[in-house]
């Protein structure tokens, strides 16, 4: 299977992340009416939700931006650079709500351990996808300015 190009597999990943912006979206629309009518005690670690469900969705649309780019069979261009970049610092950012999170559910509300290491978890998986997404965009970007130095001499 191709992975460039309309009928690539950047095209179906494409398609796939729009599905899970349209319900992620709609998980955040109907979560209050949801936690209204099913009335349970609420941890205040909910504050946390909104803001990482929308650094979630900031990544999925980014993404959606970079498969666009493959569909149109040029990955090596600014707007992926951009891309990226924006998507390893809005996981940065969710990376310092898991973190907020972690201290709060671990040395305030004394969380059973489970939970507490899911979270450490959580803050080690969005530190590392912050540094791998950060490095991708660095190897685009010197992919791009070798594309553009090959382009002028020719």
């Amino acid at each position: 299977m191709e992975i460039l190009g309309k009928k690539g597999l950047g095209s179906i990943l494409k398609i796939l992340l729009q599905i899970v912006l349209v319900f992620g979206i709609g998980i955040l629309v109907a979560f209050p009416f949801i936690i209204y009518y099913a009335n349970p005690q609420i941890n205040p670690n909910i504050v946390i939700f909104y803001p990482n469900a929308i650094c979630l969705l900031l990544i999925v649309w980014q993404f959606i931006g970079l498969f666009d780019t493959l569909k149109k069979s040029n990955p090596f261009c600014e707007n992926t650079v951009k891309r990226l970049t924006s998507a390893s610092k809005v996981s940065g950012v969710a990376s310092v709500f898991w973190i907020f999170d972690l201290i709060y559910e671990a040395f305030i509300a004394k969380a059973v351990s489970p939970f507490v290491l899911v979270l450490c978890f959580m803050v080690i998986l969005f530190i590392g996808v912050t540094i791998a997404l950060y490095i991708l965009a660095e190897l685009f970007k010197q992919g791009l300015e070798y594309k553009n130095e090959n382009e002028l001499t020719i």
